[in-house]
């Protein structure tokens, strides 16, 4: 194929010093929305956010970020990877550290979107460049780095964010994230390769179908709860993304080369993987905005508090890690696959049990819960990418890294969106009895989430501490409910893995065949 140029070979040191800026690169976009979730009750509070605001702050992000992640990867092969992985951090930069001034919530969610525009050009350069860039018999080693950051990272965006809201306001998360993008800029010049493949297109209509199927989908589950699931709003979101699905499925069909061809899910490994993939993020990303508000709002822990106990997660998945690269290399990838997943799921089940304790849970269930959570992520993750990675030929490793990066996207804004949902469904219904004979006004804000029924109920006296209480009970119970559901997509999610996924002595995928995929090509 035609390219303007080659990867060379990288002596030891400039191939750690490309390892270090991708991943930074990695950890900036994957820590772009949990850090900003232990943030969400001071935003609540400065901007005057209500529930369905504060979760669309966090899903804008998510949603432009999952829909241009296929075109971000396409350009990256056809523009070149160097100059769309600075685009990239130049759009995240400046969208970061613009949105630290937000006057309201609106501002903040737009800028939000135009952020996860950057992050979506970055992140498929971070994978992808990196397996190019590693010789095969150390590839196995930058994935699990690559893996392993972008497990961490969310972990660590919360502690550091955590760290800066005990001094700074909630705006210094976002200037530091930007600062360091903008940082992240000369370096990626110096060591990314630009490889380049003039002759791919774009594929605009895939694009367009691929973000009207997300969108309304996203918006229909997001708005659900607060319109109502009858509402001729969120019926027609739905209708449009399911047609929005239904049409890029045909267009990727009819297309002489489409850009996303679906009939390559039928490779048992990236099936697998993609599964595994969606539905860890799909539970993690959830986890990482909504228990922050928990630990704040139900536990009244400080950010820097709440985000200290999450680093029981990185020690969970540290351990995971470690017993997957055992699992895998004695039965293969299914094995540690399907078993991260269950692990999850009981972590989630023990998590639900824990908070139905209400305002004094057992502090050593919670943890245990979010321990085994943990370990099942670590387990998971890893095999779920190489499963993604190995089940194309190597000239199509494009394509398998921007699969990975989508479905781990589309899973986490989905998460985010299903169980945030969930949870405020519930909380609704529980806070209900506690709102009878309060003004309208008080009833209004209430009702639209627990950090906005707390603000108002510092002004009511006696009668304000009971609408507390039963805002944080509510609140409570509606996580709960959150993580029993998660659980179960979890266990379902488990069993088609070890239906699906290829056994350890499984063929190598089709090679020479014209799959028709574009974003696959290798320069």
């Amino acid at each position: 194929m035609p390219s303007s140029a080659t990867s060379p070979v990288l002596t030891p040191g400039r191939l750690r010093a490309l390892l270090i800026v991708l991943c930074a690169a990695l950890a900036l976009v994957v820590a772009g929305n949990s850090a900003l979730a232990i943030a969400l009750p001071d935003i609540a509070e400065d901007l005057g956010a209500d529930q369905s605001q504060l979760t669309w702050i966090i899903d804008a992000y998510a949603l432009t970020f999952a829909a241009m992640l296929l075109t971000a990867g396409l350009a990256a092969d056809r523009v070149g990877r160097r100059t769309i992985l600075v685009l990239g951090l130049v759009v995240f930069g400046g969208a970061s550290v613009a949105s630290a001034f937000s006057p309201d919530p609106e501002w903040f969610i737009a800028l939000r979107a135009v952020s996860g525009v950057g992050a979506a050009a970055v992140f498929p350069v971070t994978l992808s460049a990196l397996v190019d860039a590693y010789p095969e018999e150390r590839r196995t080693f930058a994935i699990g780095v690559w893996s392993g950051v972008s497990s961490a990272g969310a972990v660590a965006g919360t502690i550091i964010s955590g760290a800066l809201l005990e001094v700074f306001w909630w705006g210094s998360v976002q200037l530091l994230f930007g600062g360091v993008a903008i940082a992240l800029i000369v370096p990626a010049l110096l060591l990314v390769a630009q490889n380049r493949n003039p002759a791919l297109s774009l594929d605009p209509v895939g694009a367009l179908w691929s973000v009207i199927a997300l969108g309304g989908l996203v918006f229909g589950i997001v708005e659900g709860p607060q319109r109502g699931w009858t509402d001729a709003v969120t019926l027609a979101a739905l209708a449009v993304g399911t047609a929005g699905f239904v049409a890029f499925v045909a267009h990727q069909l009819r297309a002489r080369v489409p850009s996303l061809d679906v009939r390559l899910f039928k490779n048992r490994g990236l099936a697998a993987g993609s599964t595994i993939v969606t539905i860890q993020f799909f539970a993690s990303l959830g986890f990482f905005v909504l228990s922050p508000q928990y630990l704040q709002i139900v536990l009244d822990y400080s950010p820097l508090g709440a985000a200290l106990v999450l680093l029981i997660v990185p020690v969970g998945v540290g351990a995971g890690i470690g017993a997957s690269a055992a699992l895998a290399k004695r039965f293969g990838a299914r094995v540690p696959g399907s078993l991260g997943l269950l692990l999850m799921g009981g972590g989630f089940a023990v998590l639900g049990l824990g908070l139905l304790g209400g305002l004094e849970p057992s502090l050593w269930v919670l943890g245990g819960g979010v321990l085994v959570f943990g370990v099942g992520f670590g387990m998971g993750i890893t095999p779920g990418t190489e499963l993604i990675i190995e089940g194309l030929p190597a000239e199509r490793r494009s394509v398998a890294s921007a699969v990975n990066d989508i479905t781990r996207e589309v899973g986490g804004v989905l998460g985010i969106a299903v169980l945030s949902s969930i949870l405020v469904a519930f909380y609704r219904d529980e806070i209900a009895p506690a709102l009878d004979g309060l003004p309208p006004e008080v009833q209004d804000a209430a009702d639209s989430g627990a950090g906005a029924a707390l603000g108002v109920a510092e002004a009511f006296g006696p009668q304000g501490d009971a609408l507390a209480l039963a805002a944080r009970e509510a609140f409570a119970v509606g996580l709960s409910a959150s993580m029993f559901v998660g659980a179960v997509v979890l266990a379902v999610a488990a069993v088609i893995v070890v239906i699906v996924a290829p056994g350890r002595a499984a063929a190598r995928p089709l090679e020479g065949r014209d799959v028709g995929v574009r974003t696959g090509a290798e320069i």
